[in-house]
């Protein structure tokens, strides 16, 4: 067990986003999270010495809409500043975005919204998968794809975008949302019905009952990922 007094900082750029699952399991490892809600005005700390690890969370945001959200600026230099020290380093989608950024990248916008529960593929043994079943369905919502910077490690893809990527020795983007719960996804569809109706098949309705029957497996690849990131930076056992 992680000592209590580790710290992990929580970056979460929009309400309707919170950690989840993940966040769920840093606490069963023992961490404690300081939840920095920078849609609501708090501010990205100034640096990383204080914490042990960043998680950085998605958004309804894009990198890009910085005039608008003028705290992607200054959350992707801490991001830079991680992947230059070696920092235990987490990004979910928004978050992976903007680590590939930070990194030299970017984003492009896809001609269709990425939407649903879906397939991925593996293209590189990395720790942070190990032991993760690659016929799990995951869920995604985006408009935009990760152009990786030219020293990121692609680790898995799908719809034709990176999906998992690594960029230097502790840093990792996730572009699905590996996080996600049913009361978190029940609040994306009830607030954009439209996108729902447009994507899903079977309506809401059919979307909830698939998203009930999937999430218990997107749980475990979540708290499997979650371990994973631990241990392979030395923040916990094996």
């Amino acid at each position: 067990m992680v000592a209590s007094t580790h710290s992990v900082i929580v970056l979460q750029n929009d309400s309707a986003a919170p950690a989840g699952i993940v966040g769920d399991c840093l606490r069963a490892a023992g961490f404690a999270l300081d939840v920095r809600r920078l849609d609501d005005g708090d501010d990205v700390p100034a640096g990383l010495s204080d914490y042990d690890a960043l998680l950085v969370l998605g958004g309804d945001m894009n990198v890009g809409e910085e005039s608008d959200y003028p705290f992607l600026t200054a959350e992707r230099e801490l991001m830079a500043e991680a992947v230059r020290s070696g920092f235990p380093t987490l990004g979910i989608c928004l978050g992976a975005q903007q680590l590939a950024a930070s990194g030299g990248g970017g984003v492009s916008r896809r001609d269709v919204t990425a939407f649903g529960w879906r397939p991925f593929a593996v293209q590189q043994v990395d720790d942070l998968l190990a032991g993760v079943d690659p016929r799990t369905l995951v869920f995604q919502w985006r408009d935009y794809a990760c152009r990786l910077p030219g020293e990121a490690v692609l680790l898995a893809s799908g719809d034709g975008d990176p999906q998992v990527f690594r960029l230097g020795s502790a840093a990792w983007g996730i572009q699905f949302h590996p996080e996600v719960t049913l009361g978190i996804l029940t609040a994306w569809f009830e607030d954009d019905p439209q996108t729902v109706a447009d994507r899903a098949a079977g309506g809401l309705d059919g979307l909830l009952a698939e998203s009930r029957r999937l999430l218990p497996a997107s749980a475990g690849l979540c708290r499997r990922l979650v371990a994973n990131f631990l241990t392979s930076t030395g923040l916990a056992s094996p």
